[in-house]
C-alpha cells in the first residue's frame, strides 16, 4: 500500500518529506511543465471550460492525446477524473445522454492512455457537484462494462449516505470491486480517518478485495505542513487495525 496527498505542486516537497510516497497534483501541471518530483497521480483532468457532454461538448479526444501522453513522459500512473462542472448535464438536457457521453469520453481517454501504461479512473461525485456519476456502484459497473477503471473516494460515498451509518453492505454494493486507485477523507473531509468508525468497513471492503494500491487523501487542511506527519500517522493506523 502507498500513502500520498493531493496537493498543488508548491507543496509537494513538504508532503514527501512527512513520510510520504508519491503526490497526487492537478493534470493542469502536467499542461504546464511544472510537475513535481513524486508526483505518480492526477486529478483535476479537465475544467468547466471544456465540457464532456451536452451541446457545448469539446474535442476531448484532442486534450487526451496532448496530455496524457505528456503525463506519462513525467511518470503519472494514474490519471483521476472528477471535473463535476465539465460533466455536468445543462439544464434541459437528458441526463442519460450525458451520461452516456461521458462513458464514451472515458472511452476515449482510455484507449490513448491504456497503451502507455497510463490508467484513467473517474470518480464518483456529490450531487452537490454534478449530476452525472453521482453513485459509485453504478459508475463502477458502467465503465467496467467499457473496459475502463475506477477511483473509489470515501467523501463522495459517504456523501451518499447522509447522515447513516454505512453498513459492510452498502459498501460492498458501492466497490463492487477493486479500484485502480482510492482518496480518503472522513465525512467531514478531515485528515483524522482513524478516528472515523465510518470507514472501518470502506477498508476492510478493500482488504476483502486484495486492494493493494496507492491511497490518497484528499482533505481540508488547517495547518498544511504541521498536520502532514499527524495526517500520515491516522492513515497509516487506519489501514493497520
Amino acid at each position: 500500500m502507498r500513502f500520498g496527498v493531493c496537493c498543488n505542486p508548491d507543496r509537494a516537497k513538504a508532503v514527501l518529506e512527512a513520510g510520504f510516497d508519491y503526490v497526487e497534483a492537478p493534470a493542469l501541471a502536467v499542461a504546464t511543465g511544472v510537475v513535481p518530483r513524486g508526483t505518480e497521480v492526477t486529478n483535476l483532468f479537465v475544467f468547466t471550460d471544456l465540457k464532456l457532454v451536452g451541446p457545448e461538448k469539446g474535442d476531448i479526444g484532442e486534450y487526451g492525446r496532448d496530455l496524457i501522453p505528456k503525463a506519462a513522459q513525467l511518470g503519472v500512473q494514474v490519471m483521476v477524473i472528477g471535473s463535476g462542472g465539465a460533466r455536468r448535464a445543462p439544464e434541459g438536457y437528458s441526463v442519460e445522454k450525458a451520461t452516456e457521453e461521458f462513458l464514451e469520453a472515458i472511452q476515449t481517454m482510455h484507449s490513448i492512455a491504456q497503451p502507455l501504461g497510463v490508467t484513467v479512473a473517474p470518480e464518483s461525485l456529490r450531487r452537490e457537484e454534478t449530476n452525472v456519476g453521482n453513485d459509485l456502484g453504478v459508475l463502477a459497473g458502467e465503465l467496467a462494462a467499457r473496459g475502463c477503471a475506477f477511483t473509489a473516494d470515501s467523501y463522495h460515498v459517504l456523501a451518499q449516505q447522509g447522515g447513516k451509518k454505512p453498513t459492510a453492505a452498502f459498501w460492498k454494493k458501492e466497490v463492487p470491486f477493486a479500484p485502480a486507485h482510492v482518496h480518503l477523507a472522513t465525512r467531514e473531509r478531515t485528515w483524522r480517518v482513524a478516528e472515523d468508525p465510518a470507514l472501518i468497513p470502506f477498508v476492510a471492503r478493500l482488504r476483502d478485495l486484495g486492494y493493494d494500491g496507492r491511497v490518497s487523501l484528499e482533505v481540508r487542511w488547517d495547518d498544511f505542513e504541521g498536520e502532514l506527519t499527524s495526517a500520515r500517522e491516522q492513515i497509516v493506523r487506519l489501514f493497520s487495525s
